[in-house]
């Protein structure tokens, strides 16, 4: 094997940290988890799953065996890379029952020496190929090796795979003092939510005796848990205090074999605020006839120091709809101030439903630095409670849902009936217009319903009857809605949808014609024959040429009559 070829194959990033390794190097940063003879161990480490880990241990002057212990539970694989830098070392793998799983020298592990680097490094890399369904319990990594007269350090890399995960979820993992989060440990088996457990949750400062005990989580859709039943276990959680957390969390999950123990743990850092001492002010703005005009949401704080800032204030409605409103500002002499309104306009159009309404979130970063950091935050900041009635009307609004309606034609659908709600503070003449496409974007046409609208609510009718239908399936969309008039304009991109209308249900323009290039001939029998022994579409289906409810081998045979060549081809009467 060349010098270059080695060197570029995982097996060399391997030796690579090897001949990193000084053979006087301290181990204390690293996680031991064994340690010769005498000295007190750590307990025995569960591996995680999904995730590569590392297990270290020590060897002094005079050690002439190691052992690292873990534990498994539930792995549907096991794959090693041990990392021993000593010469003549041999390495056996023990399995919970005793017996030797693998073993330098056996079927499924390799060794790269150390002196196969261009600086040559003592002993060298063990590699042991993944192990199918390794058993659940304490396994054993055991190294011999001729005692050395110097310390060193033996890294094992394990990769365990199961199809029981575990991870915590959190917002952010920088978060500010006084700020009260939700923490979610999720659970899934072979990625669908594991319900039915009963995880624990513990907060506490690194490198400190814990504040408090773990906290049982759960997967209720109440309190913090957003949704019950999708696999997130959820705790409430105040940081009263800055510093740096270890959040962790354990669960025991029922399995075949028995039950085993997942964790899974994330660091999260808190600060204190750069905004202090925050004044939340909810008003409603009246319009004229004592009306609700808009939301305004003001808020003040104390600042450290002279910073621009930006904010983001969410107003939510009960159906779950929000609406964003986000601004700049600056802090000046030790305070500064913030705000957002939410427009009667806005609130009808965007969330649609009588209050209350919660301002859900409030989000101030601080943009001033070389990266943007957070400067304040509260959920849950107050309410409105304001009905859509007591909201101020605008010139012109569109309250309500449209209706498609089909109009029959000798038992087909001969076109569609388009009704459009449209209210007005002013009577007078308005134009309107909207455009209608069907399900695969074709353009149906421009429709123009201009009409004379009095002061309130309108039904807009207009009738869509186009030989477009015949070759576009629905639901059909109806958008680009703009009504003009009394001095004001209004529009609205989507305004909404049929039913799943299908373009066989519409009036032939020539019997038999089914691909519509106005003549009746193999292309259209060619068509047919997709839809043979399917149920006939009601009402009408142009496909069902003898009305017997089927699209089937008689139509197929009644289509073949109705052939013909251009231009004379039989029209309906």
């Amino acid at each position: 094997m060349t010098t270059r070829s080695f060197t570029s194959s995982p097996a060399a990033v391997r030796l690579r940290r090897l001949a990193g390794f000084s053979l006087l190097a301290s181990a204390a940063t690293l996680n031991l988890i064994s340690a010769p003879a005498g000295a007190q161990t750590s307990p025995v480490p569960q591996v995680a799953m999904n995730t590569p880990q590392s297990l270290t241990g020590k060897i002094v002057p005079g050690m002439s065996r190691l052992e690292l212990p873990f534990v498994l539970g539930e792995a549907s694989s096991l794959a090693l890379d041990v990392i021993v830098p000593v010469d003549g070392a041999s390495l056996s793998l023990v399995a919970p029952d005793g017996s030797i799983a693998a073993a330098s020298g056996g079927a499924g592990v390799r060794f790269h020496p150390g002196s196969a680097l261009p600086q040559p490094a003592p002993g060298g890399v063990f590699e042991i190929g993944a192990l199918a369904a390794p058993a659940n319990g304490q396994w054993k990594l055991v190294l011999d090796f001729p005692a050395p007269n110097y310390s060193t350090v033996v890294i094992a890399t394990l990769r365990a795979v199961s199809r029981l995960q575990a991870g915590i979820a959190i917002e952010r993992t920088t978060l500010l003092v006084g700020e009260d989060v939700s923490i979610g440990m999720l659970l899934t088996d072979n990625g669908q939510p594991k319900l039915g457990l009963a995880p624990q949750i513990s907060v506490t400062p690194v490198n400190q005796q814990p504040l408090a005990t773990a906290v049982p989580a759960l997967d209720n859709g109440s309190g913090p848990d957003g949704l019950a039943n999708d696999g997130l276990y959820s705790i409430d959680h105040l940081f009263s205090q800055a510093g740096a957390y270890d959040i962790r969390g354990t669960a025991t999950l029922p399995t075949a074999q028995g039950p085993v123990q997942r964790a899974a743990s994330l660091r999260v850092n808190v600060i204190e605020p750069s905004l202090t001492n925050a004044n939340v002010t909810l008003s409603n703005l009246l319009g004229s006839g004592a009306c609700v005009n808009g939301l305004q949401v003001a808020v003040s704080f104390s600042a450290q120091q002279d910073r621009p800032f930006a904010s983001l204030i969410q107003l939510a409605g009960s159906n779950g709809k929000t609406i964003d409103s986000r601004a700049a500002f600056s802090s000046s002499a030790g305070a500064a101030a913030t705000q957002a309104v939410f427009s009667a306009r806005d609130i009808k159009d965007k969330i649609g439903v009588d209050g209350p309404y919660q301002v859900s979130a409030i989000t101030v970063l601080d943009v001033g630095g070389d990266e943007f950091t957070q400067a304040f935050r509260r959920n849950d900041a107050g309410s409105f409670t304001v009905p859509l009635s007591n909201l101020c009307a605008q010139p012109i609004e569109f309250p309500g849902s449209l209706s498609v309606t089909p109009v029959l034609k000798a038992g087909f659908i001969g076109s569609l009936d388009i009704s459009i709600p449209v209210k007005v503070t002013v009577s007078g003449f308005y134009q309107i217009s909207y455009k209608v496409f069907g399900a695969g974007g074709e353009d149906l046409g421009l429709i123009n319903a201009s009409r004379q609208l009095t002061a309130g609510v309108n039904n807009v009718l207009s009738n869509l009857a186009t030989e477009a239908l015949l070759k576009s399936e629905g639901p059909y969309q109806v958008v680009s809605l703009l009504v003009v008039g009394g001095g004001a304009a209004e529009r609205k991109s989507t305004v909404g949808q049929s039913a799943a209308i299908s373009r066989w249900q519409f009036y032939p323009k020539i019997s038999g014609d089914l691909n519509g290039d106005d003549s009746v001939d193999a292309l259209d029998n060619a068509l047919m024959t997709q839809f043979r022994n399917t149920a006939a579409l009601i009402p009408g289906d142009r496909r069902d040429l003898n009305k017997d409810g089927v699209v089937n081998l008689l139509d197929a045979r009644a289509l073949q009559k109705l052939a013909c060549k251009k231009p004379a081809c039989p029209v309906n009467p």
